[in-house]
């Protein structure tokens, strides 16, 4: 299978091809803003490099967030796009599943995301980057608990969540792991292995993983 993935939830941006069960190649976005403006560029170079056109491609995959409202619209419109023209299977992936598959341990993990405001987005996930329990968002007092219960590691791609200051720095030590900071090539890795055991979704059914729901509100009048 030749999958390419997607991935503008986050800071970091990149997309990633995947072929026979591997990740062949992978290209940064760089920083966001301004996904939107170099992502479908960077497609067309990074099939290039392989001998490839987006025709070729059999299967696709966007990270579903938690993170960047605007930069997760952005990826899913994106691979939900090129998926119904070109008549493919799609697979959305979380951020904190394809961070937790990513940790080169063995047993249980919990991936951590900074959400700002002290809080971190958590998921707790076995080695086979099945759910353990629902993701959340809160404190550190919060959602230690649960990780304690279920997993044995946590992983973070954000260094300074486990900084002195950080919304995760009461981390035990001996936990501790850390994932890349670019994740298109775990998602593609969790969405190959989803595709091949039929988790295909119609792209129209691929949803945002927000976790928060939006800080924004209308204007009572308009309730």
């Amino acid at each position: 299978m030749r999958l390419l993935a997607v991935d503008t939830a986050r800071r970091h941006g990149s997309v990633a091809l995947l072929r026979d069960g591997e990740v062949v190649a992978s290209a940064s976005l760089g920083v966001a803003p301004g996904f939107g403006e170099v992502l479908f560029p960077t497609i067309q170079e990074l099939l290039r490099g392989q001998a490839l056109a987006v025709a070729d491609i059999e299967a696709f995959a966007g990270a579903t967030g938690p993170g960047s409202f605007t930069g997760i619209r952005v990826g899913l419109v994106a691979v939900k796009a090129l998926a119904e023209v070109g008549e493919r299977p799609v697979a959305g992936v979380s951020s904190l599943r394809a961070l937790a598959a990513s940790a080169s341990c063995e047993g249980p993990r919990a991936a951590l995301l900074d959400a700002r405001r002290g809080e971190l987005f958590c998921g707790c996930y076995g080695p086979g980057a099945e759910a353990l329990a629902s993701e959340t968002v809160g404190v550190w007092d919060a959602v230690w608990p649960g990780v304690r219960d279920l997993c044995g590691y946590v992983v973070a791609n954000e260094p300074s969540l486990f900084a002195e200051g950080g919304a995760a720095e009461q981390a035990p030590a001996g936990r501790r792991l850390s994932g890349p900071r670019e994740l298109a090539g775990a998602v593609a890795m969790v969405a190959a292995a989803d595709l091949a055991a039929g988790g295909a979704s119609a792209p129209e059914d691929i949803q945002a993983n927000y976790i928060r729901k939006p800080s924004a509100r209308l204007p009572a009048v308009m309730r």
